[in-house]
């Protein structure tokens, strides 16, 4: 495929942030066992989305994630269309698509990715990030920004507490009613991060045992407790389940008291001012108040 000859954008980027980033990349890469490369060609569309619609819709039911066109274009257009390889089998094994944001020629906005459900748990998803922040750095971008559901607690810690982004608001209902095997029918609340790509290792802004005060709390019988909490406190948290996709499966109301519940919380707690500033990996967001 033909492509144009990439932008000269404008960059504050240091020799040191790219080889930083490079770094980690390379050691992400060889724990995961895999490659990554940026897509191109008619056919490894195709096979990418098929591999979005493999990974998104888990019940056989849904719409396409991504048209194999849209690919190519957003490719043609030199926006970020990657996939992860299999270094042994060369089987694609993830994706992940960008696009350039605003403010232009600084940010890029990451809309999709996913990984095989065979692969889970080999680092892929990490590797497919950090090449992303790589790629970014090499563009002259330095902020990267996506959308999760902030009720899925391993996506929250990743990218909170491993990777250092802001929780800068919470989207109620952000895509509407979404047609695809995992999000078919609940609300698509989503929250929204900004990922300073300059920052190699980030410190968490808060310690993840320090003492909090509970807005939302998991009761006796699993179900999400809501409650008050002094401007005073120097923590609060926001609990969420440690396995909402398999409670969507086992319990869907349950499951929708603590979508409610967790909006109520972060709507609340950001309109007061509160700010995320910390992730538990036992299932908390930490806030605290400038």
């Amino acid at each position: 495929m033909e492509t144009p000859v990439a932008p000269q954008i404008s960059s504050q980027v240091s020799e040191e942030h790219r080889t930083a980033a490079e770094d980690q990349l390379r050691e992400a890469l060889d724990d995961a066992r895999i490659d990554v490369r940026i897509i191109e060609s008619a056919q490894e569309a195709a096979d990418a989305s098929l591999l979005l619609d493999e990974v998104w819709n888990v019940t056989g039911s849904g719409t396409t994630v991504l048209e194999p066109s849209l690919f190519i274009a957003l490719a043609h257009a030199r926006n970020y269309t990657a996939a992860a390889f299999d270094r042994d089998s060369g089987q694609m094994l993830g994706v992940t698509v960008g696009f350039f944001a605003a403010p232009v020629g600084t940010s890029m906005h990451s809309h999709v990715a996913g990984v095989r459900h065979e692969a889970v748990g080999r680092g892929i998803g990490a590797a497919m990030k950090l090449h992303q922040r790589l790629w970014c750095l090499e563009h002259g971008l330095t902020r990267m920004t996506w959308t999760f559901d902030p009720l899925i607690a391993r996506n929250a810690h990743f990218n909170i507490a491993r990777l250092g982004a802001r929780l800068v608001d919470y989207h109620e209902d952000f895509y509407g009613q979404m047609r695809d095997g995992v999000n078919a029918g609940q609300a698509s609340d989503r929250a929204f991060v900004d990922w300073d790509l300059t920052d190699a290792r980030p410190s968490p802004l808060t310690d993840p045992d320090a003492k909090a005060v509970a807005a939302v709390r998991i009761d006796d019988d699993g179900r999400p407790q809501e409650l008050d909490v002094p401007r005073e406190a120097p923590v609060v948290a926001v609990e969420i389940p440690s396995d909402i996709e398999t409670l969507r499966a086992t319990d869907p109301r349950l499951a929708a008291q603590w979508r409610e519940a967790v909006r109520r919380g972060f709507v609340e707690l950001l309109a007061d001012g509160w700010r995320v500033s910390g992730f538990r990996r036992s299932g908390a967001y930490l806030l605290t108040h400038p």
